[in-house]
């Protein structure tokens, strides 16, 4: 038995919220660990110093770069598209990724992409959201709006993939140009999942950028 007073003590109920999100798929049973809530609680801590860090969020005469305002569209994407899939733990990965991503490179970013940042994370920790959105936008969460990304943006990175079972069109996926083979196909199964279930993959074939086709009986 795991008390949630002591976690909720040492860890905070967002970083536990998250961890209970980013544990797998919500219809598989899991194991608790302890060394998942130190992850989520790592990544809480690095999401809250880059975006506190003096220089990433640009003055408001200075313009966002393209590369910034791309890895923001994509991660917009990616994160809402997850969630439409039911998939919270993929879309707390694509929440990872980002912040990696942008403190690896250093990336600066408009009060206007924080802002949008902020309102997803919301959904999953929305203390730490909302104290962000006080301290860094002198803004109340309840006074934002549900962004959304601008496909256009994405236009020359994106790929449109037809997802076919027997040969026949049952989706189309977005993803970005060059994406490994496994998880294309990872990401189709999940588009295609009621028409793959009880059904054996025989075959899959693939075009790169353009193509996924599962061959089952």
């Amino acid at each position: 038995i795991v008390n949630p007073d002591d976690i909720l003590q040492a860890y905070g109920t967002d970083a536990l919220r998250l961890y209970i999100l980013f544990m797998g798929p919500p219809e598989l049973d899991c194991e608790w660990q302890d060394t998942g809530l130190e992850g989520t609680k790592r990544f809480l801590q690095k999401l809250w110093d880059l975006l506190t860090h003096e220089h990433t969020i640009l003055p408001s005469y200075e313009a966002e770069d393209s590369q910034a305002t791309k890895r923001v569209n994509r991660f917009l994407r990616d994160f809402s598209n997850r969630l439409e899939l039911f998939k919270p733990n993929t879309a707390i990965s694509a929440f990872m990724e980002f912040t990696n991503d942008a403190t690896a490179q250093s990336m600066r970013f408009s009060k206007d992409s924080v802002e949008k940042i902020l309102v997803y994370l919301s959904i999953m920790a929305p203390n730490i959201a909302s104290e962000l959105l006080e301290l860094l936008l002198d803004k109340k969460l309840e006074d934002c709006t549900w962004p959304s990304y601008d496909p256009v943006i994405l236009e020359d990175e994106d790929a449109t993939i037809v997802v076919q079972v027997n040969g026949k069109l049952r989706a189309n996926i977005q993803v970005k140009k060059g994406t490994s083979k496994e998880s294309v196909q990872e990401t189709a199964e999940e588009a295609i999942a009621r028409w793959l279930e009880n059904k054996k993959v025989i075959k899959v074939v693939i075009v790169p950028d353009k193509l996924i086709n599962f061959v089952v009986h």
